[in-house]
C-alpha cells in the first residue's frame, strides 16, 4: 500500500512483519525512500530526531517467545538522522563534561545529605560517654544504608523531617545489627500473625538497647 502524504505527520507505530512494515489501522505501509531506521540505543540521537517532530516507532510485535512487543527504533528522514549523528560527535565532548559535572555535583549532594542524617541520627542516639564509639558506628552506617541513592529507604525521602528520618534510620540499624531479628524473621514464612509478633517485640528490644546506652 502506497504511503499517503499525511502518514509522514503521523507517530505511527509500525511493526516488523513478513510482508513488510505493517500498521494496525492501516495494514502494510511503506517509509518514505527518503527515510532510514534509526536503532534504538543512542539517546541523544534518538530525542534531536524526535524533536524535529517527523517519526515512526518501530516495533517488533509480541510473539510466542516475546510477551511484550519490543521498541527497534524509529524512522525518520535520513536527512535527520544524519544531522543529529553529525550533533552528536560535534558535541560528545561538551554532553561528557556536562555528565561528569553532574555525577560530581550528584555526588556532593549525596555525602552531605548522608554526613547531614549520620549527625543527626548521633545526636539522637545521645549515648553515655563510654559508648560514644558504638554510637558513631551506629550513626556511620544508619546515615549510609539509609540514604543510599535509589535505595528507597528513609533517607531518602523528603517528606519527613529530620529528626523523624533519623529516628527511623537508628532503628532500622538498631533492629539489623544489633538485634536477633534477622534470625526469628527465618523461622517466620508466611505466618502474618508470627511476623507482627516478632515486630512488635524487635521494637521493645530497640527500646530496651537504646535505653541501656543512653546516659
Amino acid at each position: 500500500m502506497p504511503v499517503e502524504d499525511d502518514l509522514t505527520a503521523q507517530h505511527l507505530d509500525v511493526y516488523d512483519g513478513k510482508d513488510g512494515w505493517w500498521n494496525p489501522e492501516r495494514g502494510v505501509v511503506e517509509p518514505p525512500e527518503d527515510w532510514a531506521l534509526l536503532e534504538s540505543g543512542n539517546a541523544f540521537v534518538t530525542r534531536t530526531v524526535k524533536a524535529a517532530d517527523v517519526y515512526w516507532f518501530a516495533w517488533l510485535a509480541r510473539s510466542r517467545s516475546r510477551r511484550h512487543r519490543r521498541l527497534i527504533g524509529i524512522w525518520a528522514p535520513a536527512a535527520t538522522i544524519r544531522a543529529a549523528q553529525a550533533s552528536a560527535t560535534e558535541t560528545e565532548s561538551a554532553r561528557a563534561a556536562r555528565r561528569e559535572s553532574g555525577a560530581r555535583s550528584r555526588a556532593q549532594r549525596y555525602e552531605a545529605e548522608q554526613n547531614e542524617l549520620t549527625a543527626a541520627v548521633l545526636a539522637l542516639l545521645s549515648f553515655s560517654r563510654e559508648h560514644s564509639a558504638l554510637a558513631e558506628s551506629i550513626a556511620t552506617a544508619a546515615g549510609e544504608r539509609a540514604a543510599t541513592v535509589g535505595s528507597g529507604r528513609v533517607g531518602r525521602t523528603k517528606t519527613l523531617p529530620l529528626e523523624e528520618r533519623a529516628a527511623l534510620a537508628a532503628r532500622a540499624e538498631i533492629r539489623h545489627s544489633h538485634t536477633d531479628y534477622h534470625e526469628r524473621l527465618d523461622d517466620v514464612g508466611l505466618d502474618d500473625e508470627l511476623y507482627r509478633q516478632v515486630k512488635a517485640e524487635t521494637h521493645v528490644a530497640v527500646d530496651r538497647f537504646l535505653d541501656e546506652h543512653r546516659s
